[in-house]
């Protein structure tokens, strides 16, 4: 199993604190010296820079102040770039592989990430013709499918296996493969399928963790998707029963195995407001709130069909830039292939895990992976972030 674990999103609270190390995480989200420098020993930085067009002088700023710091583990250089250009920004492979090896040469030992949008749905994951490591020369590919949704009485776990494939059969070795572990539900992410994200149960999470370990058993880091809530979800900061398995997951190497089903296990039911949590509860504390460094999430911008779904990456959270589609509708649009914006989002539970039974009260974007504008239809297709849009 991986020994670094990562988490993004609000990872530095307004004292300072690293709080993701109440679950055992010891790879944090940083995006300033100062933070890296502040977090406690046995931590390192996973430094993110949402730079994707070059070794341009903005890239070259970013990075230097870094230059000898032995706290760096690596650099998240981007956050699922959009190879066609059709969905956000086009990145070319070659921009990638140039930022890369600056980064190669003058932080040796430097590791370089992203995270891959999905240019096929949940049911066939596609990541053909995108970036792999012979044309970017980057390090590490986050895959990030999230089984946990509303639309099924079951949780299709083999949609992680799907994507793994999808991935190897692109030109990704496994050895280059990150886990991306869904740690988040509710508010206004909406699905590929018609549904809504649902919080993992605790026992979901460990089969999750478990389903994983099988396709991808040495990697070189996990990453939970996300320690801090980013459109009005349920996140990892939020639910004590899920850091109870993290913490176990990040502290022993290994994960309680749970029965396997055959890819699919039916939800577990939260009829109490809360979780059972795991096993191995010693030492946890209570969630510390981030304030620090980074923007307060509140409602969903996207809930409002005249303001713009932007999202800010300060301090250790956003990393998405955030498109400003208010311009061409109002209503709910799909952001790739498995994500989606709404702006009648769902309504997430305060602080507990959610079953995945639908809730017939929430309000879930239907699918509508193709807009007409004027005659024209633009295929929103994309996986998410990672802060600001998942997938």
């Amino acid at each position: 199993m991986a020994t670094l674990h990562y988490a993004s999103g609000n990872n530095v609270d307004a004292q300072g604190n690293f709080t993701p190390a109440q679950a055992g995480f010891n790879l944090a989200d940083v995006s300033s010296v100062d933070e890296l420098n502040a977090l406690p020993a046995g931590v390192s930085g996973l430094v993110w820079l949402n730079q994707g067009e070059g070794v341009t002088q903005s890239f070259v700023d970013a990075v230097t102040p870094y230059i000898g710091n032995p706290r760096v583990y690596g650099f998240f250089l981007t956050d699922e770039p959009d190879p066609t250009g059709q969905w956000n920004t086009l990145v070319t492979a070659a921009d990638l592989r140039a930022e890369s090896d600056w980064i190669h040469a003058h932080v040796p030992g430097a590791q370089t990430f992203i995270t891959m949008m999905n240019m096929g749905s949940s049911d066939n994951p596609s990541f053909a013709n995108t970036y792999t490591p012979e044309n970017t020369h980057i390090d590490l590919f986050g895959i990030d499918p999230y089984p946990v949704r509303s639309g099924s009485s079951t949780v299709d776990y083999n949609m992680i296996d799907r994507a793994v494939a999808a991935a190897e059969a692109a030109g990704i070795p496994q050895a280059n493969i990150v886990p991306v572990f869904q740690t988040f539900g509710g508010g206004g992410w909406a699905d590929d399928q018609g549904g809504h994200y649902v919080t993992p149960t605790a026992a979901q999470e460990q089969q999750m963790l478990a389903h994983w370990a099988g396709v991808v058993p040495n990697a070189a880091f996990d990453y939970a998707y996300a320690w801090g809530s980013q459109n009005g979800d349920v996140a990892l900061e939020s639910s004590q029963a899920l850091q109870n398995v993290f913490l176990q997951h990040n502290t022993s190497g290994s994960t309680t195995p749970v029965a396997d089903t055959g890819g699919s296990t039916p939800p577990v039911v939260d009829t109490s407001g809360s979780t059972t949590p795991a096993d191995g509860t010693s030492g946890n504390t209570t969630p510390v709130a981030g304030t620090g460094g980074s923007t307060t999430p509140g409602s969903p911008s996207s809930s409002d069909p005249t303001t713009s779904p932007t999202w800010d990456h300060g301090g250790s959270w956003q990393h998405h830039g955030g498109l400003d589609f208010s311009q061409l509708f109002a209503g709910k649009f799909s952001w790739g292939g498995n994500h989606f914006a709404s702006t009648a989002p769902a309504t997430p539970a305060a602080t507990t895990d959610v079953s995945t039974v639908a809730d017939p009260t929430s309000s879930t974007a239907t699918d509508a992976t193709y807009l007409d504008l004027g005659g024209k239809a633009f295929h929103f297709d994309h996986t998410d972030h990672h802060a600001s849009w998942h997938w």
